[in-house]
């Protein structure tokens, strides 16, 4: 790992406790350093419940598709529910599609649901237009794409189809008109959250659902207080919202038709005026929050495998989705699809982490969708029998174990490709195409291009005639701005700012691997030291001796860990290690260092890498995280290692 060049040591924990004053020094340290933290309550950051959730009801059109999916199940017309083939996708249309299938209102609807597959381009490809024609549904609500796709959604509303489109992708200056478009990007969105992923805008839906179906759908409560110059102002909410001047003058707002805002309803964390109007409604409708707490699972998920940054209301999806999920492995819950694959994962049945989204149940749902696969995790989450459920979650995870053949032979292959052409890992993007690269896995490869080369990364590979490609962003740079820039050379492109994909003609590639170097010295900053030096940051500075169960409590509340809330990074300086046992025919290493009593060290996929530093150094330099391991029934602690080597002081 020598491509490090600077190291950034953070403050030994001895300086921390003594300087930063407050009961819990470490904790406060790392809120008073994380920006997504600054104007979040002590209170909502150590505990989640519903009362941390906005009002869905400032999502665009919500309101709208709440509507057409009550009228149109209560006529029995059909109603397709398509989603994407990935995580998020399959996530959120099996959460609304369990929700409907179970709630009252939709007894009788007729439902189908439909996902893409790998072998399919993104969204509403021609491919997908003609699946839904032939299906001939009355409502089509598309689940993690459509948000850029205003011809296609217009050419299916021209033959009568009404559409709602569910997504959290980039939108575009046109919106589809005839179109329910519940996307919190949109410019004219006043939800306070943009960043969440399209699994969470399903769980939104639902609450708002449930909410229209009670007594409380449009009850006007009004709240007076002081102006500055001491005049009284009132303050009109409807369906958790602060409702403009303007939309207050046009309802009726005499006193029998208007309720007192609740000044003495307390909750158990400060919240702003509208989340504790909506949670105090909703407190009041019957077995509403018993509805909502299995919906959160699947929203976790979704909110994991899609790097949504776990700050604000997705860090509140995630905790209170492992809550379920802990649940759901020792009851007996509608999930039956879910929990028997917890069960094959051998997840412990005594708390569902973070990881166990990120890195066992999330890989194993994704795989589907990338070995052209994806109804198979679809039938596995929406199976209603025990037996069903096993068979398919038996055969979900041979389907990943596939997927990762699948990905160690294009890894292979790549190694081999720039061990050939090594001047190529000197460009501004690292770019990988050859005919005999397998489809399916190309974000996997691209991720891992990046991890190596430190750099945005392209992997390209055949696909039924075509290719398809996937780009990562190594730092904070937008890679669609970089699509954006080729796309006259794509059949199809789409994503995120952190991870793109796109279709191409596989006669197009030497036209587009010409242009890309070109583009990309646009696109990126060739002056900017973030692109000439790789400097870690580590949160402390700590002994051997001090790492253990201890100190990993003394940041537990701020899980859970992952995108725009990375984990605890410790910086160890001189150690010296002991016991080293290589793994995988020496792929990985486990050793422990002298100092850190029975604490194990491992490193993943550098193992020969490290031992041949070894053989030249007696003591080195590392950075790395706590991390709980369960295993064969066994929980231990174990700290990662992202990086080795002598470190050069960043002069911080």
């Amino acid at each position: 790992m020598h491509h490090v060049t600077k190291v950034h040591f953070g403050p030994n924990l001895s300086e921390v406790r003594t300087k930063v004053d407050s009961k819990r020094p470490i904790l406060r340290y790392l809120v008073d350093r994380r920006e997504g933290f600054q104007n979040t309550h002590p209170k909502e950051l150590l505990q989640s419940d519903f009362s941390c959730f906005h009002s869905p009801f400032s999502l665009p059109d919500i309101g709208e598709a709440v509507s057409l999916l009550l009228t149109y199940a209560k006529s029995n017309r059909k109603i397709l529910l398509y989603g994407d083939r990935d995580s998020d996708g399959v996530s959120s249309t099996c959460l609304l599609a369990f929700f409907l299938k179970a709630h009252p209102e939709f007894q009788s609807a007729n439902l189908e649901v439909m996902v893409s597959s790998e072998s399919d381009p993104y969204g509403l490809c021609k491919e997908a237009v003609s699946k839904i024609k032939k299906a001939k549904p009355d409502l089509l609500v598309t689940l993690d794409f459509g948000s850029s796709q205003a011809d296609e959604i217009d050419e299916l509303t021209s033959l009568g189809i009404q559409v709602i489109v569910l997504d959290h992708h980039e939108v575009p200056v046109r919106i589809p008109k005839n179109c329910a478009l519940i996307n919190p990007r949109r410019t004219d969105s006043e939800y306070p959250e943009k960043k969440i992923c399209t699994a969470a805008l399903s769980f939104k839906l639902v609450t708002a659902i449930l909410f229209h179906e009670s007594s409380e759908w449009n009850q006007l409560y009004a709240k007076t207080i002081l102006a500055e110059d001491g005049s009284k102002v009132v303050h009109y909410f409807q369906n958790g919202i602060k409702l403009s001047n303007e939309t207050a003058s046009t309802l009726d707002l005499s006193n029998s038709a208007v309720n007192p805002y609740p000044e003495d309803f307390s909750t158990n964390i400060p919240l702003d005026d509208e989340r504790k109007l909506f949670f105090y409604q909703c407190q009041k409708i019957p077995q509403f929050f018993e509805q909502l707490e299995e919906e959160t699972d699947l929203a976790g998920i979704g909110t994991i495998t899609d790097m949504m940054p776990l700050v604000g209301e997705n860090r509140h999806f995630v905790k209170l989705a492992l809550e379920s999920l802990t649940k759901l492995y020792i009851s007996d819950k509608k999930r039956k699809g879910l929990k028997e694959l917890l069960k094959e994962l051998k997840l412990n049945p005594n708390g569902i982490t973070t990881k166990d989204l990120g890195w066992s149940i999330g890989p194993v749902v994704n795989a589907a969708g990338r070995m052209g696969k994806t109804e198979e995790a679809v039938s596995l989450l929406l199976s209603e029998s025990e037996s069903d459920a096993k068979v398919r979650a038996k055969l979900l995870l041979s389907i990943n174990e596939e997927r990762k053949e699948r990905t160690k032979r294009n890894m292979d292959r790549v190694e081999r490709y720039f061990a050939r052409k090594p001047e190529r890992t000197g460009k501004e993007v690292v770019y990988c195409y050859e005919p005999d690269m397998e489809p399916g896995v190309s974000g996997i490869v691209a991720t891992r291009m990046v991890d190596t080369y430190k750099k945005p990364a392209i992997f390209i590979a055949p696909d039924n005639g075509d290719a398809r490609g996937s780009v990562r962003s190594y730092g904070p740079e937008n890679v669609l701005q970089l699509l954006e820039s080729l796309s006259h050379h794509f059949l199809h492109f789409g994503g995120h700012p952190e991870a793109g994909g796109f279709s191409i003609s596989i006669d197009q590639l030497p036209k587009f691997e010409s242009e890309l170097y070109d583009k990309a010295k646009l696109w990126l900053d060739e002056d900017s030291a973030s692109n000439k030096v790789h400097l870690i940051e580590t949160d402390f500075t700590v002994l051997p001796e001090e790492m253990g169960d201890k100190l990993l409590k003394e940041w537990k509340d701020l899980e859970p860990f992952g995108q725009g809330n990375p984990d605890i990074k410790l910086g160890i300086k001189n150690a010296k290690a002991i016991h080293l046992t290589p793994l995988s025919g020496g792929k990985h290493v486990r050793f422990h260092i002298v100092g850190s009593g029975s604490l194990k060290f491992m490193i993943w996929n550098k193992g020969e890498e490290f031992q041949n530093f070894m053989s030249k150094h007696g003591s080195f330099d590392l950075v790395g995280s706590l991390e709980e391991n369960f295993y064969q029934g066994r929980k231990t602690l174990q700290f990662i290692v992202e990086w080795f080597g002598i470190s050069e002081s960043d002069g911080s």
